[in-house]
Order: C-alpha cells, then structure tokens, then sequence
C-alpha cells in the first residue's frame, strides 16, 4: 500500500526528501535524481584517491603499524571500504536505471487500484523519518566531530590527510543513503502484505462465522448447501470468491515488488552488510591491540560500532518482517481452505496456495544469503570466531617478535 509515491509530502518527509535529494540515487516520487550524477562522481574520485593513500594514513593518524601483519590489514580495510562504495555506488547507479521506472510504474499502478489508508501512511511517514534520523544522528556527528578533532589537534595531520577522511566518511554516507533506499521501500511492501493480511483475517472470521455449525450444513441437501455457501460474502460485502480473487492478484504484484527490489537492491546488500561486519571486527581489534593511545579512534569507537549495529539491525529486521508477513499470508489462506466453502472459492484458494509455493518471497544479498533472523546469529557468531583468531595470530605474532629481538 505505501510507497514513496503516495507518501512524499508533509512534514514528517521532509528529512528523508532532504537526505535523498542530497546523495540519493533517485527521489521520493521514484524518479531519477539529477544531483546524484555529481555526487557519483564526486564518490568515484575520492574512492580511487583512497585506494591510492591508503599505504601511509591510517598509520600516521592513529600512531602504529607496529609490524607488517598490522600494516597488511590495515591497508586491506581501508582499500576494502573505499572499493566497497565504488563497486556498491556503481551497482546501483546501474541498477535504477534499468529497472526503477517499472517499479515505479507498477507501484504507482498498484496504489490507484488500492489506495493506502490514512493510518498506513502515516506508519510510513514515521518510519521513514525514524530510519533517516536514526542514520543522521549516529553517522554524522561521529564523523565530523573527528574531521574537526583531526584538523585542530593531530599534530601530523596535513592538508591531505583531512581529505582521505573526508573522502572515507563520503563514501559511509553515500552507502547509509543507499541502505535507506532499501529500508524504506522494503517497508512499504511490508505494509502491501500486512493490508492484505488483515483483509485475509476478516475473510477468515466471516467464514469461521458463516460455519459455526458445519455438521448442520453438511447434512442439509446438496442444493441447499450450495445455495448457503454461495452466498457467504466478505465485510465489504463482495461474494468471497471475488474477494479471494482480488487478494490473490495483490499478493502478486507484491510478490514482484519484493523480486524487483532483490533485482535493484541485492549486490549492494551483500556489499554494504559484509563490509559492515569487516568494519565492526576490524574496529574492535583496532581498539584492543592499540600501542599508542590517542584521540582519534579511542573516543569513538563506541559510535561507530553502534552505528554499524544499527544499520545493519535495520536492514535485516526490516527484510525479515517483510518475508514474514508474506509467509503469514499462506497460513491464513490455508486456514480459510479447510472450512467450508463453495467450488468457485475452493478454487480460487487453492489457486492462491499454487501461486504462493511456485514464487519465493524471501529477500536475500545477491543470492548469497538469506535476510532473516538466523542472519543475526551466523553474524555474531562468524564475527566473535574471527575476532578470536585475529587476536590468537597477533599474540604469536608478538611472541616470535619477542623472541627473535632476545
């Protein structure tokens, strides 16, 4: 029911049309944005700059590459982000080009057919907001405090070293408002499958209803019973084989919804989700093997981490509470199935059931994985058994180092 077609105006958009007008590859009304082409290009040129700097910035700004296991992976990380963004931006870049004025169009389409409720689009008003000032607040201060820290205080910083991390803090947001892109789109075809649903459960009480006694209308003639079911309707008093019919279509066209935005979104999910992990554990290992304590990383850590936490728990809690409305779906109309219904309706179900296990509604990073809650805990789990490994090679490290000078 929700998209960005329907929902651009008012004062609770105003932060997503601001943050999307400035670094988003298209705008609330799903069209091209004519800025992004500047933006894009201003990101390609800081990501090749980056990649080009990357040997010496991070050691001079945070005061140790003590060996060359920490100099390797450090220059990995900081090479891993800024191709990350470039690989990421370019994706889709390509991808709304190819495929964002059908989506836009069948969204549209959809909406004039079933337009959204007043409660509904204001759910996506506030969650649209809530998402963009979430990103707003954990991201920038964060990174322009330290830029301003970098600037006054780092006795080696120069001209240079300010616009590496410039351009690095350039690319994060350009990412963040991708990763927005997805979220709030996901979340209007959430919002497609939870009408639909709720619809589906009147259907389902009216039914339950008109079969309170099915013993009495079985054993009635044959006539009869087919004159009693035929005539049971949904509250909106359309005979429920329309009804039914009419949900199925609409499940359809969200069903699709939800393989355009794999098509559109899938290989920047999958870049943006491991490059957040790569980050969080690289930070953590940063922090916990540090020999110089100084400003530029100790009093942020905490920031960044639960930055990455939070974008990458919206990405996923938001796929995942899509798909599960989608599945829900099938539990309700299988419910429905099994009472009592005339032949016309039986068939309408039944051809609902089909449609549903022939088309996946699962939203997955590039097919590589799936978006749901067992993400989470693979994540966590993956993260502490490489942060262990990291920190059991770099004790050996520094014992063979320690060896070898005694």
């Amino acid at each position: 029911m929700a998209t960005t077609t329907t929902v651009r105006g008012g004062v609770l958009m105003w932060p997503t049309t601001c943050f999307w007008g400035a670094c988003g590859v298209f705008t609330l009304d799903m069209t091209y944005n004519r800025f992004e082409r500047w933006f894009s290009g201003w990101v390609f040129v800081s990501g090749l700059l980056n990649i080009a700097n990357t040997p010496w910035s991070v050691c001079v700004l945070d005061g140790w590459c003590d060996d060359h296991l920490s100099t390797t992976y450090r220059r990995l990380y900081t090479r891993l982000v800024a191709s990350t963004c470039l690989v990421s931006r370019a994706v889709i870049v390509y991808k709304a080009c190819r495929h964002l004025a059908g989506f836009g169009d069948q969204e549209r389409e959809y909406e004039r057919s079933w337009p959204i409720s007043g409660p509904r689009r204001r759910q996506f008003r506030i969650y649209a907001s809530s998402v963009v000032v979430g990103y707003i607040l954990l991201v920038l201060p964060v990174n322009l405090t330290r830029l301003y820290l970098l600037y006054r205080f780092e006795e080696l910083g120069d001209a240079k070293l300010l616009l590496f991390f410039f351009n690095m803090y350039t690319q994060n947001w350009s990412m963040c408002c991708m990763e927005t892109h997805f979220v709030i789109l996901c979340f209007g075809v959430y919002l497609k499958f939870r009408a639909i649903n709720d619809e589906l459960s009147a259907v389902r009480s009216d039914v339950m209803v008109s079969n309170r006694y099915p013993m009495a209308l079985r054993s009635s003639s044959t006539a009869a019973a087919a004159a009693a079911a035929s005539v049971l309707q949904d509250p909106h008093g359309r005979p429920m084989e329309a009804a039914v019919e009419e949900l199925r279509v609409r499940h359809r066209l969200t069903r699709e919804s939800v393989e355009q935005l794999n098509n559109m979104f899938g290989g920047q999910l999958a870049l943006s989700l491991i490059t957040l992990c790569v980050m969080m554990l690289f930070d953590i290992y940063n922090e916990a093997f540090r020999l110089v304590s100084t400003f530029s990383r100790s009093k942020f850590i905490f920031g960044w981490i639960l930055q990455y936490l939070f974008r990458f728990f919206v990405i996923v809690i938001t796929a995942h509470s899509t798909t599960q409305e989608g599945y829900k779906t099938k539990v309700l109309v299988t419910e429905i199935n099994n009472r009592h219904l005339n032949n016309s309706t039986k068939y309408e179900l039944q051809l609902f059931l089909k449609q549903m296990n022939h088309q996946s509604i699962d939203i997955t990073a590039c097919d590589c994985f799936t978006l749901n809650g067992h993400l989470i805990a693979s994540a966590i789990a993956v993260g502490t058994t490489y942060l262990f490994v990291l920190i059991q090679f770099h004790s050996e490290i520094m014992q063979f180092t320690e060896y070898q000078k005694s």
